[in-house]
C-alpha cells in the first residue's frame, strides 16, 4: 500500500494533522519511536482553553487565573486574568488527540523509529525500524512532527533551529497551597536567558527551569530550594527551540511544531502553536492532492498560512526575548524592571491584555507607556 501522507511523530501537531487529514478521506501512516503515546514526558503542561477548542480531552488537571512573578530582590509582581489557563496531564492529552486520530481512520504505529527519508520527483520515502524490523514505506507526502530533534527535518536537509533552550523540570512532591497562580523566577540565581517557574498541580507541584548555553541543573536547584522538603518523583528535560525556521516546507514535505521551531518564544510554549501549524498542513495538503502537484513551489502555501495566522506574533516575541535573554542575569538591571512596572496603571494594563498565546499586545503596551524600560532592553541602563 501507498499511502497518502506519512507522519513522524504522535504528539499534539502530528496526530491532529492525522485527525484532520484520515477524517477527509486521505491514508496516513503515523509512526512514532516510543512505545507509549506521550511518554516521556517534556512539558509543563499549561495551555490556554483555545487548545480545548481543537481537541476533546479530559486531560485537565487544574486551572489557574494568574502569576507571581518573582524579582531577583526577593520581590515580586502578581498578574491575575479573567480567563482561565489550563494545567493539564500532557501524556493523557498526547493520547487523547491520538485517539481522535486512530478513530478517523490513521494507521498509528508505536516503537517505530524513523531512520531515514528520502523525497523526489516522483514520492517521499521513508525508512523505519518498527519493533526491530526495518521497513520503507513510500508516500506522496512525508510530514516532520517528532519534535526539535526531528529526523524527518535532519534527512530531508532543513537547516537547524537557530537557538535551542535547555529545560530541566520535576514533577515534586511539595503542594502549593495557592493553586490558582503559577510562580515565576528570574535572575541570575534562576536562570540564564529564560526563567525558572513552579507550576501548582493539585497535589504535585511542576518545578523547572529553562536555560541558554548552560547546565540547567544548577538553576533548577536554586529554584528548588525554595520550596523546603520537595521530593522529586519524576524529572524530564529536552530542548526546546524558540525561532522558527526560515522554511518550514520542502518537495514533499512540511515540517510541524517543535520541529519546525514553531513555538511561543517568551514561554517555550508549543501545544498551540503546533496544532495551528497543523491546521494550516491540512489545508496546503488538501490543496496541493487536488492540484496533484506536491513540488516546493505548491507546498510553500503551508508557510504561508501558518505565517498569516501567527508569523508575526512568534517574529515579535522573538525579538523581546532576545532583548530578554541579554539582561537575564542583569539581576540590578530585573530590579530596576521591577520598580519602574510594579504600579497600579501597569499591572491593570498586564491584566487586561495578557494572553500566553498572543503576548506581543501587552509588552508594546507597558513599552508605550514606560519608554525608559525600551533603554533597559536595548542598552542594559
Amino acid at each position: 500500500m501507498v499511502y497518502d501522507v506519512i507522519i513522524s511523530g504522535a504528539g499534539p501537531s502530528g496526530s491532529y494533522l492525522a485527525y484532520l487529514l484520515s477524517k477527509n478521506g486521505y491514508s496516513v501512516l503515523q509512526l512514532e519511536e516510543h512505545k507509549e503515546i506521550g511518554k516521556p514526558v517534556e512539558c509543563t503542561g499549561l495551555v490556554s482553553e483555545r487548545v480545548f477548542g481543537y481537541v476533546k480531552s479530559k486531560s485537565q488537571i487544574n486551572e489557574v487565573h494568574g502569576a507571581n512573578v518573582f524579582f531577583p530582590n526577593g520581590k515580586s509582581i502578581h498578574i491575575s486574568k479573567g480567563e482561565k489557563t489550563i494545567v493539564m496531564y500532557r501524556d493523557e492529552f498526547d493520547k487523547d488527540v491520538s485517539a481522535m486520530a486512530i478513530g478517523a481512520g490513521s494507521d498509528t504505529r508505536i516503537n517505530a523509529r524513523v531512520l531515514d527519508a528520502r523525497a523526489n520527483e516522483d514520492y517521499a520515502e521513508v525508512k523505519y525500524r518498527e519493533n526491530g524490523e526495518i521497513k520503507y514505506q513510500k508516500a506522496s507526502i512525508v510530514v516532520g512532527a517528532d519534535g526539535a530533534n526531528s529526523r524527518i527535518r535532519q534527512a530531508l536537509n532543513y537547516e537547524r533551529p537557530r537557538k535551542l533552550i535547555s529545560t530541566y523540570q520535576v514533577d515534586s512532591s511539595f503542594h502549593l497551597e495557592d493553586q490558582d497562580d503559577v510562580n515565576v523566577f528570574i535572575g541570575s540565581e534562576n536562570s540564564n536567558g529564560f526563567f525558572g517557574w513552579a507550576v501548582p498541580s493539585g497535589e504535585i507541584t511542576r518545578i523547572g527551569v529553562g536555560v541558554d548555553h548552560v547546565t540547567a541543573i544548577k538553576y533548577f536547584k536554586n529554584i528548588n530550594g525554595k520550596f523546603e522538603r520537595s521530593q522529586v518523583l519524576g524529572i524530564n528535560a529536552g530542548p526546546i527551540p524558540i525561532n522558527y525556521l526560515k522554511k518550514t516546507y520542502s518537495n514533499r514535505s512540511v515540517l510541524l511544531g517543535d520541529a519546525a521551531g514553531i513555538v511561543k518564544p517568551l514561554s517555550g510554549g508549543g501545544i498551540y502553536t503546533g496544532i495551528v501549524s497543523a491546521k494550516n498542513a491540512y489545508a496546503a495538503i488538501n490543496h496541493a492532492f487536488k492540484k496533484n502537484d506536491f513540488s516546493e513551489k505548491s507546498m510553500i502555501e503551508y508557510q504561508k498560512l501558518w505565517k498569516r495566522e501567527i508569523g508575526r506574533e512568534l517574529y515579535i516575541d522573538s525579538i523581546i526575548q532576545r532583548y530578554f535573554a541579554r539582561i537575564s542575569t542583569n539581576d540590578e538591571m530585573l530590579n530596576k524592571i521591577y520598580s519602574t512596572i510594579d504600579t497600579g496603571d501597569i499591572i491593570k494594563r498586564i491584566n487586561s491584555l495578557g494572553d500566553i498565546d498572543y503576548p506581543a499586545r501587552v509588552v508594546f503596551s507597558i513599552l508605550m507607556r514606560k519608554p525608559r524600560l525600551i533603554k533597559y532592553f536595548l542598552f542594559g541602563g
